[in-house]
């Protein structure tokens, strides 16, 4: 499986996170300023997709694929899309949390964009990882919280183990989650790692660390 990580320009930028969290040899895309955020660790972007309204464009154009500032779809949705496109089946987002909440919203809607092309997809930093499940999922105990919401349509026999709050908890055997439930939210995991099962629906998980 081909995968990328997308750098983003959310301004509450956590340069270390980004460093670490970029493998070797992995396809990298900068949105707009992103490539700003890449210059100060060093690396440099196989692709830059921009509008170029919050950065300066850069003096090599190589690479880069410029839309206009009026357009229909944000720069990091174009960055996903170009992903997708070229065969990416797994991709994760990076800077792309802070800031404004329409664009952290919308950064948000690109990963149901994802999933509806089969390719996996998170948005990460060093406090939050955000990512849909519509599908029986393992997850690790990576992060100190996990929760658990109905992301625009319900969420039938929903069913967890190793978490400590699980169905038993409410004497059920599964849980329907409905858009708009909240009584998922803040578990953990138990040990390493909790199994997370569904009949219907997608699930918006966000792990989760105190700040």
């Amino acid at each position: 499986m081909k995968s990328c990580v997308i750098v983003s320009g959310a301004p509450s930028t956590d340069v270390e996170y980004i460093r670490r969290s970029i493998p070797e040899n992995t396809f990298i895309i900068a949105a707009d300023s992103g490539y700003r955020v890449l210059e100060k660790i060093g690396v440099k972007p196989d692709v830059i997709i921009a509008d170029f309204d919050s950065s300066e464009q850069p003096l090599e154009k190589e690479g880069v694929i410029t839309f206009p500032i009026e357009k229909e779809a944000t720069d990091t949705f174009n960055c996903v899309r170009y992903a997708v496109g070229n065969g990416f089946g797994s991709i994760v987002i990076l800077n792309a949390l802070g800031g404004r909440m329409d664009h952290t919203y919308a950064n948000i809607l690109c990963l149901d964009y994802c999933r509806k092309h089969g390719v996996k997809a998170c948005i990460a930093d060093r406090h939050n990882r955000i990512s849909l499940i519509d599908r029986d999922t393992v997850i690790k105990k990576e992060y100190q919280w996990f929760s658990l919401f109905a992301f625009l349509e319900p969420c039938t026999g929903v069913s967890l183990r190793g978490a400590h709050y699980t169905q038993a908890f409410y004497n059920l055997d599964a849980m329907d989650i409905m858009p708009g439930d909240q009584f998922a939210q803040s578990n953990y995991i138990e040990n390493d790692e909790c199994e997370i099962r569904l009949k219907s629906g997608t699930l918006l998980l966000i792990e989760a660390n105190d700040l």
